[in-house]
């Protein structure tokens, strides 16, 4: 289709059923805006819906409830925030460049502005939906620490096929010995940089000034990381 050429759309505005394949995006960035912008109580199904050219049903098909929608928002934006189309392809890279490249990578994407908010709604809403899994410290735990331990275990990546993506999966095993241990350097560069920078601004500083005096504290972290033994210790 022409860049230039407006959608035709079917009944009631809705997009046709040529199009219905990317229903699932329409309604979690519909979700996403209106989350953001009002709140979990400010936000109804109806209007998702509505902001996304859907149908109500559609909703429901996908997610069991409002709180379902919620939790479907928070994993979906966090992916975009940390996404990375080629995450272990400096593997063949020395150890403190491949941590420290990771490092910036987190804490460039989540101090930014709308991952912020995000943050915000978690700590906001969290607690009232009794969710242990929307705790925005889980969450940090979630999407920093495990990327940049996949950076860390890309040193095992050479050996054989998958095998950083099986090194992420013992890191995200809950309760697993080896995934606690695989975390602990990870987790060290979250709790050093990042999760003082995010709760300054969670209580309101410039996301972009704590970004850049993060980023800049990296390589200290690292190297402190490093020369801590917990990397040693860990393969």
């Amino acid at each position: 289709m022409n860049a230039a050429e407006p959608i035709r759309r079917g009944a009631g505005g809705r997009p046709p059923v040529s199009r219905k394949g990317d229903v699932e995006e329409r309604l979690l960035d519909a979700a996403t805006r209106l989350f953001l912008a009002s709140g979990y109580e400010g936000t109804s199904c109806d209007q998702v819906a509505q902001d996304a050219r859907a149908g109500k049903a559609s909703i429901y098909a996908r997610y069991a409830n409002k709180t379902a929608l919620l939790k479907a928002v928070i994993a979906y934006k966090l992916g975009q925030l940390l996404e990375d189309p080629d995450p272990v392809a400096s593997a063949g890279a020395p150890l403190r460049a491949r941590m420290l490249h990771a490092a910036e990578t987190v804490v460039s994407r989540l101090l930014q502005p709308d991952a912020v908010a995000l943050l915000r709604l978690i700590v906001a809403e969290g607690p009232r939906l009794q969710a242990d899994d929307l705790d925005a410290v889980a969450m940090l735990d979630r999407v920093g620490a495990q990327h940049i331990a996949l950076a860390i275990s890309a040193a095992t990546a050479g050996a054989a096929p998958g095998a950083a993506a099986a090194a992420v999966a013992t890191v995200s095993a809950a309760g697993a010995p080896d995934g606690a241990a695989a975390a602990v350097p990870a987790a060290a560069l979250v709790d050093r940089v990042l999760a003082p920078a995010l709760l300054r601004a969670l209580l309101g500083a410039d996301p972009g000034a704590l970004r850049g005096a993060a980023c800049a504290r990296l390589a200290e972290a690292v190297d402190s990381v490093i020369a801590s033994g917990a990397v040693d210790r860990w393969r």
